[in-house]
C-alpha cells in the first residue's frame, strides 16, 4: 500500500480521538461514523503528495434535508484561512519593494492610521515599539479584535473603516493596540483588518481584486473568492452552514471582514496554494512569493509555549526531527476548516465542513492522518 493509500484510508477509516490519556488504548473510527456522531452533514478533504494535489473527495451533502451532495467542487468559508492568504498579498508588496515588513505601519497607512496608545509612546528607557507588519502577521503587534461574529445576510454590512473603528453597522469593537507591540503572541483578526488597509493603501486596489490577479488566477483556484456576494451567485456549489445539525438562517453569516475571515473556497484550491507555498520553499516555483520571502513566511517569529507552536508570518510552525510543518485552522459561524503541509516531503492536506462540531471532527480526521504524512501540530488535548 502506498503511502496515498494509507492516507485515503485514514481519512475514511482511520480517525483517532484527540487525547490527552495516550497511554490507553484507541480505536480508530470510521469518518461516516463520526459525521452522524457530531452532527456534521458535509465533509471535504484533499491531499497534497509528492508536491502535488494527489487526491480529493465529499462527503455527505451540502445541507440537511437535502439531497445535493458534497463533492470537490462545494465550496465553503475558509475563515481564518483568509489570513495566510492576506499575508501572501502583504509579502508579495514586501517582494516589490511596497512595503516593509519592520516600518511602522503608519507610514504606509493613508486612509486611515493606527491610533496613538500608551503602548507605542516613547518609554522611559528612551525605547518606542511600533506597530509593524511583521507584527500584524505574526499576532505580536499587541492589537485588539481576536475574532469576527459575521453579520446575517438581511443585515448592513460595515466598511472597512467602519470595522476599523467599531462604528455601526460594524459590530464589533475598534481596533487597537492593547499590549506593548513585539512583547508577547496576542491573536487578533483586528490586526489582519489592518494589514488590508495597508494592502489597499499602498496599490488602491481592492484586496478581493489582487488576490484573484495574484494568487487564485494564476495556481487555477477557480472556486475561490472574497466577494461575499458571489456565493449567492453560485449557490448550487455552497455548502450551508449548521448549528448543532440544523441550518443556519439564510445558509450562513457574511464577513466583511475579508483579510481576516472572508474567503470561500474549495480544499482542493487550497491544496493547490499549500503545493505552491511547498515548491516557493524550495525554489521550484514562484507563481506568487520569491523563495526568500516564502522563507520568511515560514520561518518561526516568536514561540507561543503553552500551545506547543510558533507563529510564522500567516502560518502556525512547528519544526520537529528535521521537518518544519504550517498549518491554519479556520472557524466561521457553522463552518470549520484546517490547512497543513510538511515543506521538506511535500505532503499536506486541507478538510473543511459545515458543522458547527467540524473542528471536532476534523481533529480526529487529522490526528489519524498525521500518523501517515507525519504533521506534528496537533489540536489541543480535549477529554
Amino acid at each position: 500500500m502506498t503511502e496515498l493509500e494509507r492516507a485515503i484510508q485514514a481519512v475514511e477509516n482511520g480517525l483517532l480521538p484527540v487525547t490527552k490519556k495516550q497511554d490507553r488504548p484507541v480505536r480508530k473510527r470510521e469518518l461516516s461514523e463520526r459525521m452522524k456522531h457530531y452532527k456534521v452533514p458535509g465533509f471535504s478533504i484533499a491531499l497534497i503528495d509528492r508536491e502535488e494535489v494527489a487526491w480529493a473527495r465529499g462527503y455527505g451533502v451540502r445541507e440537511v434535508g437535502c439531497e445535493a451532495p458534497v463533492t470537490p467542487e462545494t465550496i465553503f468559508q475558509a475563515a481564518s484561512i483568509s489570513k495566510p492568504v492576506t499575508a501572501m498579498i502583504a509579502l508579495r508588496l514586501v517582494d516589490k519593494g511596497l512595503l516593509d515588513l519592520d516600518a511602522d505601519v503608519n507610514d504606509a497607512l493613508r486612509s486611515w492610521k493606527v491610533p496613538k496608545s500608551k503602548h507605542t509612546q516613547l518609554q522611559p528607557d528612551g525605547m518606542r515599539r511600533v506597530v509593524t507588519l511583521r507584527g500584524l502577521l505574526s499576532h505580536s503587534a499587541g492589537m485588539t479584535v481576536r475574532g469576527f461574529l459575521g453579520y446575517p445576510s438581511d443585515s448592513p454590512l460595515p466598511t472597512l473603516r467602519q470595522i476599523l473603528d467599531g462604528v455601526p453597522p460594524a459590530v464589533s469593537k475598534p481596533v487597537r493596540v492593547m499590549l506593548r507591540p513585539g512583547t508577547e503572541f496576542r491573536y487578533s483578526s483586528g490586526g489582519y483588518m489592518v494589514v488590508q488597509q495597508m494592502i489597499e493603501d499602498v496599490t488602491g486596489r481592492p484586496l478581493a481584486r489582487l488576490a484573484q490577479e495574484w494568487i487564485f488566477d494564476p495556481l487555477g483556484m477557480t472556486h475561490s473568492t472574497f466577494d461575499p456576494l458571489r456565493p449567492h451567485d453560485s449557490n448550487p456549489l455552497a455548502a450551508t452552514a449548521h448549528r448543532d445539525g440544523t441550518p443556519v438562517p439564510a445558509r450562513w453569516h457574511m464577513y466583511p471582514e475579508l483579510a481576516a475571515a472572508g474567503l470561500w473556497s474549495t480544499p482542493s484550491d487550497l491544496a493547490r496554494l499549500g503545493v505552491e507555498l511547498i515548491k516557493s520553499y524550495k525554489n521550484e516555483s514562484n507563481r506568487v512569493l520569491s523563495e526568500e520571502t516564502t522563507s520568511k513566511m515560514m520561518t518561526p517569529q516568536l514561540s507561543i509555549s503553552k500551545l506547543g507552536f510558533s507563529e510564522g508570518l500567516g502560518f502556525f510552525i512547528v519544526i520537529q526531527d528535521g521537518k518544519t510543518s504550517f498549518g491554519h485552522p479556520g472557524w466561521n459561524e457553522g463552518f470549520h476548516s484546517l490547512i497543513g503541509g510538511v515543506l521538506e516531503t511535500g505532503q499536506g492536506f486541507v478538510w473543511m465542513s459545515n458543522g458547527a462540531n467540524g473542528n471536532h471532527l476534523g481533529f480526529e480526521v487529522t490526528q489519524g492522518l498525521s500518523q501517515v504524512i507525519g504533521w506534528k501540530w496537533q489540536a489541543e488535548a480535549e477529554d
